[in-house]
């Protein structure tokens, strides 16, 4: 859910308890002030009751013109500490069928030295279950309408308030580290929005500067490195080739080795860099098959020196979006991998079809977490002469063309699985 439409669902559980709390208080206010405004009307009638039998105590009549109003003389040792008693009583009315809410207000005010009782009484019809019912429907098509409204005006209102901010994601979804385009932000007058896209700007530009520094450095790094690992090796070949003991051979081939371990990181890590600015739209389709065979028949006489067993189903005429020299790259690590961490008189197996690219192996279990086994320096098997870089340079190619590569191991058996996007 979107950040407009939480907005909208805020305000409208705001607006639904704010009608239903203020319906409820306004039926229970408007009881009340139904009430009150009879007692009223009945205290102001005894007031003028008893301004006319001030002017006249023989107001007798006064029982035929006010109906509601009876008037009594209490007796002189009549005791009475209440100036004034209000009582309300709920009664059945048969002529009306219904509950009524009788109201009566006696005061006792003393006249030409007599103490009177004057009652005043008054009848309210209690608002009935159906007439109530008929209110709620109207309050309720009334809450319908306002959450509608609110729903609308909030999801308009909000994505106008917050179009800064979409654009700002939009922005910073397609920025890119090797793209020198500047994010384009909206301008706003919303501080908070001012101080994103500030920040924003200030971000995406110092990550720029510290990518194009690092890249360089590493680039320039490794270009260095080539031509002092080339001349140590051939100063290496020269030695071995000169009169030394079998010591000191076993030694300089010991150093050659591991000098050509380290140029092939060197010359990975550089191949790595350089997949970071390889483009797409440079690939070609070309026939996965048939560069998978060729491949395959190179490695053939490395198989039978390990006494390995090579079993292949070859689907014919797989097309794929690849550059060349990457595919290349990959097969040729795959299946080294798959020769280096198998064991004597081992198998290889290898499947091709349209959808997917297979190859599995015998050999022992992995010593590392199955899903370290992409990243960089991360051996399967510490004991195999592996740099450990082959797997995360396989893993780099295929995300390019949007591919997936997979591992798991049972029944002995390595299965690294590529499946190619249609």
């Amino acid at each position: 859910m979107n950040l407009s439409f939480r907005f909208a669902r805020a305000f409208t559980i705001l607006v639904f308890f704010v009608l239903t709390t203020g319906f409820t208080i306004l039926y229970f206010a408007f009881e009340r002030a139904t009430m009150r405004s009879a007692i009223l009307k009945l205290e102001d009638l005894n007031v003028y009751v008893a301004k006319k039998l001030e002017q006249d105590s023989a107001y007798d009549y006064l029982n035929s013109h006010h109906r509601q109003t009876q008037v009594k003389i209490l007796p002189a040792n009549y005791k009475n500490t209440k100036e004034k008693i209000i009582e309300e009583k709920y009664i059945w009315n048969k002529s009306v069928q219904s509950y009524i809410n009788k109201i009566t207000v006696i005061t006792y005010p003393v006249i030409h030295q007599k103490r009177y009782a004057i009652t005043s009484v008054r009848y309210i019809t209690i608002i009935e279950n159906h007439f109530l019912i008929s209110i709620i429907m109207v309050v309720a098509w009334i809450m319908v309408f306002l959450i509608i409204l609110t729903i609308i005006v909030g999801v308009l209102v909000s994505k106008k308030i917050l179009e800064p901010f979409y654009h700002a994601i939009d922005e910073i979804k397609k920025f890119s580290l090797k793209d020198n385009r500047s994010m384009s932000l909206m301008k706003t007058q919303t501080e908070e929005f001012k101080s994103l896209n500030t920040f924003l700007l200030k971000m995406s530009e110092s990550s720029k500067k510290d990518y194009h520094l690092l890249e360089e450095l590493s680039e320039n790094t490794s270009h260095e490195l080539q031509t002092p690992l080339a001349s140590i090796k051939g100063k290496i070949e020269l030695l071995m080739d000169s009169d030394l003991s079998e010591k000191q051979l076993l030694t300089l081939s010991s150093m050659n080795d591991e000098l050509d371990r380290l140029s092939s990181i060197n010359q990975s890590l550089i191949l790595l860099a350089k997949l970071e600015h390889f483009e797409k739209n440079d690939s070609h389709h070309i026939n996965f098959s048939e560069l998978l065979t060729e491949r395959l028949y190179y490695f053939e006489d490395l198989f039978e020196i390990q006494n390995l067993t090579l079993t292949k189903e070859i689907q014919k005429e797989v097309y794929l979006n690849f550059d060349e020299n990457l595919a290349i790259i990959v097969i040729n690590n795959l299946i080294n991998n798959a020769k280096r961490h198998n064991i004597e008189n081992g198998k290889i197996a290898v499947t091709l079809t349209e959808s997917y690219f297979q190859i599995s192996n015998t050999g022992n279990p992995p010593t590392i977490p199955t899903e370290e086994l992409f990243k960089r320096f991360k051996r399967g098997n510490p004991d195999q002469n592996s740099i450990g870089i082959g797997l995360a340079l396989v893993k780099k190619i295929l995300e390019i063309y949007d591919s997936e590569i997979s591992y798991h191991f049972e029944n002995n058996q390595h299965i690294l699985k590529v499946n190619f996007t249609k």
